[in-house]
């Protein structure tokens, strides 16, 4: 593994354990930060010269990029050598900027790297996208001469045995923490907040809720509490109603598993096509049936039997979700808990995920 980053001394150290646990060799290259695209563009340049290195010293067979301006690198670095490329395209990087992060689609810095992508894309050996969705995408912008055969979609498995359900009397002890009794009905939420993160639109799924089950209580794991404190101003009726913590990720799964629903409300967008929500499966391996956005990443594992896809986010289509967790989730919670892990295990476990880049790169094995 060959890491460009910026990260800090400890970030570098958790990479280099892990790495070191796996038995696989871990080298860090710096990424220069200023100017701001220019470090950037010139670390990947220089990266080419590191990949080589890397190549050598390790006796690489197949080299991997993950995201545009590691495919730069990888590009120069195999100029006029026949070793295989596999780019790992994960989601839309480049699209979300414009989305989310103020990029401009007409811009120098945009089209650049759109190029990039593409030539990345016809580069490669293998091109590994999160959703189906994605692959027609980078098909499209790849043009002709390009083979739809080389496109495998992988997941973004999380590992079963950090996630998974607890038994009702370690759930009795967690909800006892959090002063919610066994028969509250507890919804949540875990990860980042803003942007893309619809928590209006939680909280207003959440306040329709409360009109049917007053008891009901919303739990919101975040390192960004500041958000929930602003964004339930506007929902004064639910404010006694969530609690808000921030907790270590080997507090995550006990928490989850102890609610009844998983929410995961993200702002529709092109690039939110070829996402994969990590949280999603996160909530189906500790049990938990969801309440997503359909349209971001593949929702096709997301059935009336573990979940509801919400096609819009008026209030009527929240009013439904609100009434399938209520009269349909509540009273069969044990079947739901039983199914949902089932689900998250074959579609968004770590097992899962492996067999999916086996398969990816089986061509690759002559």
């Amino acid at each position: 593994m060959l890491q460009f980053t910026w990260g800090d001394s400890q970030r570098l150290q958790q990479s280099r354990q892990a790495c070191a646990e796996a038995g696989v060799p871990y080298r860090s290259v710096c990424v220069w930060r200023r100017p701001v695209s220019l470090g950037s563009l010139a670390t990947a340049v220089k990266g080419a010269r590191d990949i080589r290195r890397a190549v050598r010293e390790w006796n690489i067979d197949v080299v991997m990029p993950r995201s545009t301006l590691p495919v730069l690198s990888c590009m120069r670095a195999l100029s006029g050598k026949k070793l295989p490329m596999v780019f790992d395209a994960d989601g839309l990087p480049l699209d979300e900027r414009v989305d989310f992060g103020g990029m401009t689609s007409t811009g120098l810095a945009y089209r650049l790297m759109r190029d990039i992508e593409a030539q990345g894309v016809r580069r490669a050996d293998v091109v590994l996208t999160r959703t189906e969705k994605a692959a027609e995408i980078l098909l499209a912008r790849a043009g002709a001469g390009t083979s739809r055969e080389c496109f495998h979609k992988v997941g973004n498995g999380r590992d079963a045995a950090k996630f998974f359900p607890i038994d009702q009397l370690n759930r009795g002890r967690v909800r006892e923490r959090l002063g919610v009794s066994s028969q509250v009905p507890l919804l949540a939420y875990a990860g980042s907040l803003g942007g893309k993160y619809q928590l209006s639109e939680m909280l207003e799924l959440f306040s329709a809720v409360l009109r049917r089950r007053p008891d009901a209580r919303l739990l919101v794991l975040t390192g960004s509490p500041e958000f929930v404190a602003r964004g339930i101003e506007d929902f004064p009726e639910a404010s006694s109603s969530v609690i808000t913590l921030t907790v270590g990720s080997g507090e995550v799964c006990e928490y989850l598993a102890s609610a009844d629903v998983g929410l995961a409300l993200i702002k529709p967008s092109f690039s939110m096509q070829a996402a994969a929500a990590i949280k999603v499966g996160e909530y189906l391996l500790c049990g938990l049936p969801v309440i997503a956005t359909d349209g971001v990443g593949d929702t096709s594992s997301i059935t009336p039997q573990v979940g509801f896809a919400l096609n819009e986010t008026n209030k009527d289509v929240l009013e439904e979700a609100a009434i399938w967790f209520t009269d349909n989730v509540l009273p069969k919670r044990e079947l739901f808990r039983a199914r949902c892990r089932k689900v998250g295990v074959e579609h968004h476990s770590l097992e899962s995920s492996v067999v999916s880049y086996l398969q990816a790169l089986q061509g690759l094995s002559s």
